[in-house]
C-alpha cells in the first residue's frame, strides 16, 4: 500500500495537489469508512474523513456510477469501454474489471440485491412504445438479464429485506434547478417483479435519488419539496408503507443543490454530490461535511494531439483569382493553392475563427471570431515581406476591425469595380452595417430586423437581402449601398412595397411573396438572382429572379434595374425539394442541393444543375454527398466547387450541352482524385484549450439568443464566474457535458441541452421480432407473441405463440445465457432458432405427452429501431381496436407522433382511409416531443359546412376536391406530460378555438422556439431563442395546457393494457355526439327550378 501511494505521488505530469472539484455520482461503503466516486473517467475510493484517494479502475474509458457490494468487497460501476454503457464489477481495491452486460444500449447501474447476487441497472434496450427508461437486473455471476420493470423506471435500489424496489419514474431532467409541472420525476415503490406499484412523492417539482433506512421503514431523497435547490429529505412509513406525517429535511444547502445521494448499509451516513463537491452527513441530521479529497494522477491519455487533417473543413472561400482556397478546420484559418497540398496555417488561437471572406486582391481574409470575448470582426494579412500572398508567406498578422458585445457574423468584402465603394458588410444584431476595409465608419445599412443573408450587386452599388419578420416569413430586398444618390430615385419609383430603413435609403421589396424566400445569390453579370423559397406550398424550391425586362435583339446591354413589375419577374427552373442554391456567373445556370428520396424511403443530398429558362435538369453528384457552400467559377463558365458532407473541396466541370451530357465531372486533372482539392492541415489540440473554448461558446450563445434576455430572472454574467473555473477539473468529455448541463441547470429552461458524437458500439444488438413471456421459469425463452410485419412474421415460417426457443445459433439458452450477446453483430443476418413446440395434451386433464421433435427455423434479425416503429403501430392499433370496441365501431382513432411533416402525413392517411366516415374522432398527442405544424393539422379540424355539390346520379358532397374536406364533426383531444412544445401549442390553440374537450395530464410545459448550432469541435448545442405565449398573453414556457377532465395513467394500469385516459376520452366525446346530433339542423336542399326565397338577390344582372 506505501509503495503504490508513493509510486502515485511521484508521477510526472501530475495535477496540482489541491482538493478536487467536480468528483461524481459518489457511493458509500456498508461500513461508512470509504466513499467510491467518479472522477477523471476512473473509479476512486477514498476515506469518508477525506485525504488521498485511491483509483480502482484505470482505463482510457468513461467509468461512472460506483456502487458497493453489500459486504463491501465489490464495486459495480458502469461504463463505456466497448462503445455503449456496460455493468461492471471489480474488487473494491481494484483488478481486473468482469463484464457483466453486452447489449448496445446503455446499462447504467444502480444498486445491489440484499444478498449480493442479482445487480439492479437501468437501461433503454426495451422496444415497447412509449419507449422509456426500465429497470433490469442481471446476476453477479453472469448470465440472462431480467426485465423487472415495464411502465419506466429508472435509479432503482432494493429494500433492506429485498422484497421490494424505490425508483425514480418520470421524465425529470437531472440538473435542471426549479422545476415545477407534470414532468417532474417521482419516487414509486414496487414488488422485486415490477408489480404493484405505488407512488411515494407527488410534489409537482424534482424528487430522485431514493435511498432506504436500515430499517426499511423510511426513504431519504433528494427533493426540492421545500424549495430550490434540492435537499435530502426523510420519509418515514407505516407498516403498510404509506407515509407518515410530512418529509423530515436533512441538509439546509442554500446554493447549489443536493444531485445524487447514497446511504451506507449501517444506515449512518449519507453521501452526495452538491456543487462542485461531495459531502457526507448524518442520517440523524447535523452539519454536513465537505469532503476534501486529493487525487495524485497523470493524465490517463494525453492533454495534447497533433492532427493532421485531409477533409473535416467547416468552410471554404475561393480567393478572387481562384488561385488559393482558404478553409476552416477544427476553428482555424488554412489556405492552400487551388491544385491541392500542403495547407498553410494563417491563425493559430484556441477560439473559433469562422465566416471567412477574401478581399478583392487576394491579400487579406475576413473572419468572425471569439478571441476576445465577444465575436467580433478580424482581418488576417501576410506579415512576411518578401511574400504578399498568404499561401507563401511565413509571418501572418492579425486586426481587429470591430469591438462590440454584440456578435457579427456573415461579414464579406464588396466586390471592386472601378468607382465602387470598397466596403465590408455584416450582420450584427440582426441588423445590416457596413464599414471600410479598416473597421472606420460602421454605419447600419438595414436597422430593421431579422436579416438573415444577403449579397452584393457585382458592381457593389446594390446589396439584396432576406428579411425575416414576426410570422417567420422572409421577403428578398434591394438597398443602395451608397444611399445619398440613387435612394430617392428608387423610392419614388412607388411600384413596390418598401421596408423603413432610416440609417439608409429605401429598400425595395423585390419578392412580395411573404413566405419563405431567402439563400439568395447575385449573378456576376449582375442581371439575376437565385433563392430558395417555399412559394409552391410548403416546400422549398429554387427560384430565379430576373432583374431586367426581356429585350429585344441589339438592345444596348448594361446592369440597370427594371423595377417596374419586378416581383413578377420570377422562375422555377426545376421542381426540386432544394436546400441552396448557386447561380452562375452569366444567369444561365443554378447549381443546387437537393433533398431527393430513395426507393427505400431513405434521404439523400446531392448536386444537381439546371438551366435558369427550365430547359435542362441534371443530376451531378449521387450517394448522398451533401454538398454546401456551392460556388461557381468567375473564369470558367461551367465549373462549380463545392464541400461535401465529410469536409472535403470537390469541383465539378461542365462538357457539353445537350440533355444527356449537359453535366459531367471533370477528369482531365491528375491525381487519385481529379475532382477533388485536397489539403493537409497539421495543428495541434490542446484539451484544456478545447474545453474552455467549448464553455465559452455555449454561455456566450445563450448570452446572446436566449429568448428572455431576464434569463428567467438569474444573473447570467454570474453564472459564467460560477462554472468557467471547474472546466479545468474535467478531463473526460462525458464529464464536459455534465459540467455545462449543470450551468445550463440553472436557467430553469427546456429545450437546453449539450451532445457530441458517441463512438457506436462495438457490436450492435440485434432483435428477432419477438416478445417473450416474462413469466416463464423453464429452459430457454417461450414466445408470448410475433410482432406484426416484423422478421418473425413470415408466411410458410413455422413458428407462433408458445413455442420455446432453446437455442440461437446453436447456442444452448440457459440461465447463465446472455441473450444480447448472441444478438450482436446480426442485424440483417440470419439468426438460426431452435424450436421446442410443447405437444397438446389428448383431453382435458390428460397427461401431457413428450415435447415434439425440436425444429429450426431462420429469421433476418433487424435493428431496434426498425422494432421500435413496429412496437409504435402494434400501439396504435391497440388503440384503435379499444376505441371501436367501447363505440360499437362508431368512433374513429389517430395518434400524432410528432408535430412535422411525417406526423401531419400520417394523421391525414389515418383521417382519409379510415375515420372519416365516423361519428367523431378522438385525436391523440400523447408522447408527442412536438415539432411546427399546429396550424397545419389545426386546418384539417372545425370545418363549418357552406356549400352543398349535387351530381346528377345523387352523389352530393361539401367540397369539389376529396382534400379539401375538413373535419366538421366531434373531437376530443389526449395529452399527457409527455406532450412537449408544438404538442402543448395545438392543444391550447385546439380549447382557444373551441374545438372540443382536452383529456389525459397537463402537458410538460416546455415550449420554446429553439435552434441548433454547432460548437467548435462539432458539438451541438440548444438555444431557445423564440418564446410562446397564448392569446392571453400567458408564456407557455413552464405553464402547461391543464386538460379539461384530469385523468391519470398509472403503471399496473399500463403493464396490462390499460388506458383510463382513451377510455374517458371516448366517454367524453360520445357525449358531445348527443349534443351535437341534437344541435345540427338539415336543411333540405331545394330543386333546381324551385323560386328563389324572398329577399335573397339572384345572380342575373337584369
Amino acid at each position: 500500500m506505501a509503495a503504490l501511494a508513493a509510486t502515485l505521488l511521484c508521477l510526472t505530469g501530475v495535477r496540482a495537489q489541491e482538493p478536487i472539484r467536480f468528483g461524481r455520482t459518489p457511493d458509500i461503503s456498508p461500513d461508512g469508512r470509504l466513499v467510491a466516486f467518479s472522477y477523471l473517467g476512473d473509479i476512486w475510493t477514498v476515506e469518508t474523513i477525506g485525504g488521498i484517494a485511491r483509483p480502482v479502475t484505470m482505463h482510457e474509458a468513461h467509468d461512472i456510477d460506483p456502487v458497493f457490494s453489500p459486504d463491501g468487497r465489490m464495486i459495480a460501476f458502469s461504463s463505456n469501454r466497448h462503445g455503449s454503457y456496460d455493468v461492471f464489477v471489480v474488487p473494491a481495491v481494484g483488478g481486473k474489471p468482469k463484464r457483466l452486460t453486452f447489449d448496445s444500449a446503455d446499462d447504467v447501474v444502480n444498486g445491489w440485491s440484499p444478498d449480493g447476487k442479482t445487480i439492479l441497472f437501468t437501461s433503454t434496450r426495451g422496444t415497447d412504445f412509449p419507449h422509456n427508461t426500465e429497470l433490469y437486473s442481471v446476476p453477479v455471476a453472469g448470465g440472462r438479464v431480467q426485465r423487472v420493470t415495464c411502465t419506466e423506471g429508472r435509479d432503482g435500489v432494493f429494500s433492506p429485506k429485498g422484497d421490494q424496489i424505490a425508483y425514480v419514474r418520470g421524465p425529470g431532467t437531472w440538473y435542471r434547478k426549479g422545476y415545477r409541472g407534470s414532468s417532474n420525476d417521482d419516487i414509486w415503490l414496487c414488488n422485486t417483479d415490477g408489480s404493484n406499484c405505488r407512488r411515494v412523492t407527488d410534489f409537482t417539482g424534482q424528487d430522485a435519488s431514493p435511498m432506504w433506512s436500515a430499517d426499511g421503514q423510511s426513504l431519504y431523497y433528494v427533493s426540492e419539496c421545500f424549495g430550490t435547490p434540492a435537499n435530502i429529505v426523510r420519509q418515514t412509513f407505516n407498516s403498510a408503507m404509506k407515509p407518515i406525517d410530512k418529509p423530515l429535511q436533512i441538509t439546509f444547502h442554500k446554493d447549489d443543490g443536493v444531485r445524487r445521494g447514497r446511504v451506507s448499509g449501517n444506515g449512518e451516513w449519507i453521501v452526495y454530490e452538491c456543487g462542485t463537491d461531495l459531502w457526507v452527513v448524518s442520517t440523524k441530521g447535523g452539519t454536513p461535511r465537505k469532503l476534501a479529497i486529493e487525487v495524485h494522477a497523470d493524465d490517463k491519455v494525453n492533454s495534447e494531439r497533433t492532427i493532421t487533417y485531409t477533409s473535416s473543413a467547416s468552410e471554404f472561400a475561393l480567393s478572387t483569382d481562384e488561385r488559393q482556397v482558404a478553409f476552416v478546420v477544427h476553428g482555424e484559418i488554412f489556405v492552400v493553392p487551388i491544385a491541392g497540398g500542403k495547407a498553410t496555417r494563417l491563425t493559430d488561437h484556441p477560439a473559433n475563427d469562422h465566416g471567412i471572406s477574401w478581399s478583392p486582391d487576394g491579400k487579406k481574409i475576413l473572419f468572425a471570431s471569439d478571441r476576445n470575448g465577444y465575436e467580433d470582426l478580424y482581418i488576417v494579412e501576410s506579415d512576411d515581406p518578401e511574400h504578399s500572398d498568404l499561401v507563401k508567406a511565413h509571418k501572418f498578422k492579425v486586426k481587429q476591425l470591430t469591438h462590440t458585445p454584440e456578435a457579427e457574423h456573415a461579414a464579406s468584402f464588396s466586390p471592386e469595380m472601378p468607382g465602387s465603394p470598397k466596403l465590408i458588410a455584416f450582420i450584427r444584431g440582426g441588423k445590416l452595417w457596413t464599414m471600410k476595409h479598416d473597421g472606420t465608419n460602421q454605419k447600419a445599412l438595414v436597422n430593421d430586423v431579422t436579416v438573415i443573408d444577403y449579397d452584393w450587386s457585382p458592381d457593389a452599388k446594390y446589396i439584396v437581402y432576406a428579411r425575416r419578420d414576426g410570422y417567420f416569413a422572409s421577403d428578398l430586398y434591394i438597398i443602395p449601398t451608397d444611399s445619398s444618390a440613387s435612394a430617392p430615385a428608387i423610392a419614388a419609383a412607388g411600384t413596390a412595397v418598401t421596408a423603413a430603413c432610416p440609417a439608409g435609403g429605401a429598400a425595395r421589396n423585390v419578392t412580395r411573396f411573404a413566405t419563405y424566400n431567402t439563400g439568395v445569390t447575385w449573378s456576376l453579370k449582375g442581371k439575376k438572382l437565385a433563392f430558395i423559397s417555399e412559394r409552391r406550398r410548403d416546400e422549398k424550391g429554387v427560384f430565379v429572379l430576373s432583374l431586367q425586362k426581356p429585350a429585344v435583339t441589339g438592345a444596348p446591354s448594361n446592369n440597370d434595374i427594371d423595377w417596374e413589375d419586378i416581383h413578377l419577374r420570377v422562375e422555377q427552373p426545376a421542381q426540386l425539394l432544394a436546400e441552396e442554391v448557386a447561380i452562375s456567373a452569366d444567369g444561365s445556370k443554378v447549381a443546387i442541393r437537393a433533398l431527393t428520396s430513395t426507393s427505400d424511403g431513405k434521404e439523400n443530398e446531392d448536386l444537381w444543375v439546371a438551366r435558369t429558362d427550365g430547359s435542362h435538369l441534371v443530376r451531378i453528384t449521387t450517394g448522398n454527398q451533401r454538398p454546401h457552400q456551392i460556388q461557381w467559377s468567375r473564369f470558367m463558365p461551367d465549373l462549380i466547387y463545392y464541400l461535401d458532407g465529410r469536409g472535403t473541396i470537390h469541383k465539378a466541370q461542365a462538357t457539353g450541352a445537350s440533355a444527356m451530357d449537359f453535366f459531367r465531372l471533370s477528369t482531365t486533372s491528375t491525381g487519385a482524385d481529379p475532382n477533388r482539392i485536397s489539403f493537409s492541415a497539421k495543428m495541434t489540440v490542446r484539451r484544456d484549450d478545447l474545453f474552455h473554448e467549448m464553455f465559452e461558446q455555449s454561455w456566450r450563445a445563450l448570452s446572446e439568443e436566449f429568448y428572455d434576455p431576464k434569463y428567467h430572472g438569474i444573473d447570467w454574467s454570474a453564472v459564467r464566474v460560477k462554472y468557467r473555473p471547474l472546466v479545468d477539473h474535467v478531463a473526460m468529455r462525458e464529464d464536459f457535458y455534465s459540467l455545462v448541463s449543470l450551468m445550463l441547470g440553472e436557467l430553469n429552461a427546456s429545450h437546453l441541452g449539450i451532445a457530441g458524437y458517441r463512438l457506436p458500439p462495438e457490436e450492435t444488438t440485434a432483435d428477432l421480432g419477438l416478445l417473450f413471456d416474462p413469466g416463464y421459469q423453464g429452459p430457454g425463452l417461450k414466445v408470448a407473441e410475433i410482432v406484426k410485419r416484423g422478421p418473425a412474421d413470415k408466411r410458410g415460417l413455422q413458428l407462433k405463440p408458445g413455442d420455446i426457443i432453446s437455442a440461437v445459433d446453436g447456442v444452448e439458452l440457459k440461465q447463465d445465457t446472455n441473450l444480447s450477446k448472441l444478438l450482436n453483430a446480426k442485424v440483417d443476418e440470419t439468426v438460426e432458432l431452435t424450436l421446442q413446440t410443447p405437444a397438446t395434451p389428448s383431453s382435458p386433464g390428460a397427461k401431457p405427452p413428450a415435447t415434439k421433435k425440436p425444429k429450426r427455423v431462420e429469421i433476418q434479425a433487424v435493428n431496434r429501431d426498425k422494432m421500435r416503429e413496429l412496437m409504435y403501430d402494434r400501439w396504435v392499433e391497440h388503440n384503435a381496436r379499444r376505441v371501436a370496441e367501447l363505440s360499437h365501431g362508431k368512433l374513429g382513432y389517430i395518434h400524432v407522433p410528432s408535430m412535422d411533416e411525417a406526423g401531419l402525413d400520417r394523421f391525414i392517411r389515418a383521417l382519409y382511409s379510415e375515420n372519416f366516415d365516423k361519428e367523431a374522432l378522438i385525436l391523440d398527442v400523447r408522447y408527442n416531443g412536438g415539432g411546427y405544424t399546429h396550424d397545419q393539422l389545426l386546418s384539417f379540424l372545425g370545418g363549418r359546412e357552406h356549400t352543398v355539390f349535387r351530381q346528377r346520379d345523387g352523389g352530393q358532397g361539401v367540397v369539389m376536391r376529396s382534400f379539401d374536406r375538413k373535419w366538421s364533426k366531434p373531437v376530443a383531444l389526449l395529452i399527457n406530460n409527455r406532450s412537449y412544445s408544438d404538442a402543448e401549442i395545438f392543444p391550447n390553440a385546439f380549447r382557444t378555438l373551441g374545438l372540443g374537450k382536452l383529456v389525459g395530464q397537463p402537458t410538460g410545459a416546455h415550449v420554446i422556439g429553439t435552434y441548433e448550432v454547432h460548437l467548435i469541435d462539432g458539438s451541438v448545442f440548444r438555444i431557445p431563442r423564440v418564446g410562446v405565449y397564448t392569446s392571453a398573453n400567458v408564456n407557455m414556457e413552464r405553464q402547461g395546457v391543464v386538460p379539461d377532465v384530469v385523468v391519470d395513467q398509472l403503471p399496473d394500469q399500463m403493464a396490462k393494457g390499460l388506458d383510463p385516459q382513451l377510455d374517458k376520452a371516448v366517454e367524453v366525446v360520445q357525449q358531445d355526439v348527443v349534443a351535437w346530433k341534437k344541435a345540427r339542423t338539415t336543411v333540405a336542399l331545394k330543386p333546381a327550378d324551385s323560386k328563389t326565397p324572398a329577399g335573397v338577390p339572384t345572380s342575373s344582372g337584369k
